[in-house]
């Protein structure tokens, strides 16, 4: 018997795009996916000629957890199943929705969100079949899984044969692409970017209006965005946490995210010494993020395995000094080493204790200093950078 999913019937193409130069698709669409739609709406060469497809409106890939922010009605998107969740429709069903809706909008280029599922090699095959030119949006590592050698040859063939060309995050990134035997000239970048604008004038407005304890945050912390989960290293920040706090630091530790962890690294934060100084304020959207920007010291992402680390540039625009994970994907791009923070081992808590006092031992000052290096360094990786880079490969 098929689910409620499969019986649905594909919503119908978003009927304002005329003529369609670029076709975008992802899952099911974020705060992030939005800027960066509309700074390709919005750029000169493109604008009037953009079309996106969502590919589900109910839950997406994080089972359980709803990330997906609300489209406006003014912009050329197509939900292609709006009630559908990620997790339990049919991908035949949905890769055959989105081939007729290619075939609707007759995009010049298709960006595809990844290879690894049915529905996104779907779109790039639709591509290929029509002679049209095919894009691979990606934030893939060679340090993000184990490697195997007969999986990267047939993921070697599987790209350079699907795909005309790339758009990666970063210096990683890249790497990865070009040892798979993608050609470096066919490599652009800044795929990974948020609405910069956005977290930079709420942080500075709501310095100009509270303090913390108006959000019921403390006066000094040390904060981290994101999913409660294992790849996420969060029980690994929490015990350094601890340890910095038996050796004499002050600053407290704000969690901002929900996941599997949340209850155990509640019970370990009970049973510390230092639990009134552990916050856990729960999943907040984007424009709930804003106070917790505003008002930390510092913020710390401190993953074993993160494609990119969206909030960290997130962080950075709203003008914050940052810890690092040396397996976070940004890392390369977005950190510099004692400008505007500091990187280190996930594998190895001490050294992020000792980062933490590192930050700990720094004066107002040089923290403030800090939160405009990275101000201006995030500044380069901004939407209309994004559309840029869509646009030259369009029209190449």
């Amino acid at each position: 018997m098929l689910k409620t999913e499969d019986r649905q019937t594909a919503a119908p193409v978003h009927s304002s795009v005329h003529h369609c130069q670029v076709a975008v698709l992802w899952i099911d669409w974020y705060a992030y996916h939005l800027s960066r739609f509309r700074a390709l709406c919005e750029h000169p060469e493109l604008k009037g000629s953009v079309a996106g497809l969502e590919m589900v409106g109910g839950t997406g890939v994080h089972t359980g957890l709803k990330f997906r922010e609300e489209v406006p009605a003014s912009m050329p998107v197509t939900t292609v199943f709006p009630e559908g969740d990620w997790g339990r429709i049919s991908k035949w069903k949905l890769a055959s929705a989105i081939w007729n809706h290619l075939n609707q909008l007759n995009p010049s280029t298709v960006l595809v969100p990844g290879y690894y599922n049915l529905p996104a090699l779907a779109a790039a095959l639709w591509g290929k079949v029509k002679g049209r030119r095919t894009v691979l949006m990606t934030e893939s590592t060679e340090a993000d899984h184990l490697r195997v050698r007969w999986k990267e040859l047939l993921k070697q063939i599987l790209i350079r044969s699907l795909f005309d060309w790339a758009i990666a995050g970063g210096v990683a990134h890249r790497r990865y692409l070009e040892r798979l035997g993608f050609p470096a000239e066919r490599i652009t970048r800044f795929y990974d970017i948020v609405d910069n604008h956005f977290f930079r004038s709420r942080a500075q407005a709501d310095r100009l209006r509270y303090r913390a304890h108006d959000f019921g945050l403390p006066d000094h912390f040390f904060l981290f965005v994101g999913r409660l989960a294992e790849e996420k290293n969060v029980e690994g920040l929490l015990t350094a946490y601890l340890s910095y706090r038996r050796s004499g630091g002050k600053k407290s530790l704000v969690f901002v995210g929900g996941g599997p962890l949340e209850a155990r690294l509640r019970q370990i934060a009970s049973e510390s010494a230092f639990s009134s100084d552990i916050y856990f304020e729960g999943l907040k959207s984007s424009k709930q993020l804003s106070p917790y920007y505003a008002f930390a010291d510092c913020f710390v992402l401190p993953s074993t395995r993160e494609p990119w680390g969206l909030v960290v540039n997130e962080a950075m625009a709203a003008g914050l000094p940052v810890l690092i994970s040396k397996a976070c994907g940004c890392a390369e791009d977005l950190v510099i080493e004692g400008e505007n923070g500091f990187l280190f081992d996930p594998a190895n808590l001490q050294e992020l204790t000792d980062r933490l006092h590192a930050v700990e031992s720094l004066h107002s000052g040089e923290l403030r200093r800090m939160g405009r290096r990275s101000s201006e360094i995030i500044s380069r990786y901004s939407p209309e950078a994004w559309a840029d880079e869509v646009a030259r490969v369009a029209r190449a």
